[in-house]
């Protein structure tokens, strides 16, 4: 019997940085999780990384969160939109190597919140695909 994955998503919010460029900007990620390792929100119902897989991600992201807040103020002749383009290929690379297939965690996406998509993995989408339709029917539903 083929398992049963639900989409998550993970947000973080930017730090304050010193020209105030990325002030608010919410970084998206999203990951497939088999339902048996998921955890839901207790008033929402929607599903969520478990407690130490949020820690997991949290430490990578607030860490490189950081990182970039210093780049930007130590190399102001960089364009910040560079600066943001290296954030991404170094989040896309250890969040996708923080878990294992053991896990039955899949990174799918990662994006700032309805702005842009940077990664995305056609072949998890793809597997998922029926996650991702199931997702978009019950969000039509309740706006009707």
């Amino acid at each position: 019997m083929e398992k049963e994955y639900e989409l998550v998503i993970q947000e973080a919010e930017f730090l304050n940085d010193a020209k105030g460029v990325f002030d608010g900007t919410i970084l998206c990620m999203e990951f497939f999780v088999a339902k048996s390792k998921a955890a839901y929100d207790a008033q929402t119902d929607e599903p969520m990384l478990q407690r130490k897989d949020r820690r997991r991600v949290n430490e990578l992201v607030d860490k490189e969160l950081k990182a970039f807040q210093k780049r930007l103020e130590d190399e102001p002749d960089v364009r910040p939109l560079r600066q943001l383009d290296n954030l991404f290929q170094v989040l896309e690379e250890g969040i996708g190597g923080l878990f294992s297939p053991e896990d039955e965690i899949e990174f799918a996406n990662l994006g700032i919140e309805g702005f842009i998509q940077v990664h995305n993995n056609p072949e998890i989408l793809g597997r998922h695909s029926d996650v991702l339709l199931d997702k978009v029917m019950r969000s039509m539903e309740d706006e009707m």
